[in-house]
């Protein structure tokens, strides 16, 4: 198994198996950020080109990631930046609606919940299965759905969804397919010149293992070309003019994504580490990454003791993701059993009553064997 732990930490003797929740940092974006603080520390050593330079690189490390153009990427600062894009920006007239899956995070339904007020309709597809399929959708769509939101990994289940047969469905009947991959880019790959879609939106400070605060969401240029928002961000306006010509009050439409970014875009202490991050991930490859993390899947489910817990999660290989879902088979010992972890330095998240693992690639075999002691240990 390949080994990256050494790019991390310390962790002291502690198994942050909790990914799914926020990653862990690499070294060479704490460095990253200790240069960040010193420009800040000594900000006449900042100039207008580090200004410019910051979002830039940020984007082709991005676009490179996700096999995009740079110019469709939207810096944000979460996943539900891109979403509130998109609820709030994309033209719906009364009597429209939009697609959603019960169930799913609130960060992907809520923003649409709004919309109501204005005559869209908003609906939940219930899946039939552990996870949104193609015939859930066929059978959901109306002459008026003109958007379907969802999520590709499911954070309560770790159920990843056919992105590709999904989003084939909904271009045949010219309905937009829009999608949060937070809980799987850095674990694994998502390449939007193989997946059908029209819109993706992903935090930076889960699998990406950025800092807290980072994001960003890629739209196809017609759609981004398209939204109603009402956003002018000063510095974006400049385009590539000198900013020492700040007082043109002119709103340029040839912005493409930049129209979109977040404000604040030379964010120093965010955008600076966060870049080493992607570049990181670009150096190992996420392939590799996804080999290193399902090798310790595997032997999570291997170890468990099945005759004191169920898991909620894919058990078939070709179905798994980097979340597992695990219950007690008494499911009220699950607290216990959370602060029982805590206690023994293995840090997971608990969930809707149920524990949820999700290592990555910092996590070594060791990690999983402390967690399996303890969870086997309890009767």
């Amino acid at each position: 198994m390949n080994s990256f732990v050494d790019d991390f930490g310390p962790f002291k003797g502690k198994a942050w198996i909790n990914a799914s929740s926020i990653g862990a940092m690499p070294r060479v974006a704490q460095k990253a950020a200790q240069k960040a603080i010193k420009l800040n520390v000594t900000p006449y050593k900042l100039s207008e080109e580090i200004f410019q330079e910051v979002p830039k690189n940020l984007k082709i490390a991005l676009g490179q990631l996700i096999d995009a153009p740079t110019n469709e990427i939207i810096l944000g600062n979460s996943a539900s930046y891109g979403i509130h894009l998109w609820a709030n920006g994309i033209p719906l007239n009364k009597g429209d609606e939009v697609l959603l899956v019960k169930g799913d995070f609130p960060a992907t339904i809520l923003p649409w919940i709004y919309l109501q007020k204005q005559g869209v309709s908003v609906r939940e597809i219930i899946p039939e299965g552990p996870t949104l399929n193609v015939s859930d959708v066929e059978k959901a769509i109306t002459s008026n759905t003109k958007i379907l939101g969802a999520t590709w990994i499911d954070s309560f289940t770790g159920y990843q969804l056919d992105a590709q047969a999904i989003g084939n469905l909904c271009h045949k009947h010219d309905i937009l397919f829009l999608l949060n991959i937070t809980q799987g880019l850095g674990d694994r790959p998502f390449d939007i010149s193989r997946n059908p879609v029209d819109g993706i939106t992903c935090t930076g400070y889960k699998w990406l293992c950025g800092p807290y605060a980072t994001g960003f969401c890629w739209m196809k240029l017609d759609l981004i070309n398209s939204l109603e928002y009402n956003q002018a961000y000063w510095i974006s306006m400049q385009g590539d003019r000198d900013l020492d010509k700040i007082r043109e009050y002119q709103i340029l439409s040839n912005l493409g994504a930049a129209k979109f970014d977040v404000f604040g875009t030379a964010n120093l202490f965010n955008f600076i580490p966060w870049t080493e991050c992607i570049n990181y991930f670009l150096k190992h490859g996420l392939r590799s990454i996804k080999e290193h993390n399902a090798k310790l899947v595997d032997q999570f489910l291997t170890g468990l003791d099945r005759s004191k817990y169920v898991i909620h999660s894919p058990l078939e290989k070709d179905q798994r993701t980097a979340i597992i879902i695990v219950s007690h088979h008494k499911q009220d010992r699950n607290k216990a059993i959370f602060k029982l972890l805590q206690e023994n330095n293995v840090f997971i998240s608990f969930r809707e009553g149920f524990l949820r693992f999700s290592p990555h690639l910092y996590n070594t075999a060791a990690d999983i064997e402390k967690a399996l002691k303890v969870l086997n240990t309890v009767n």
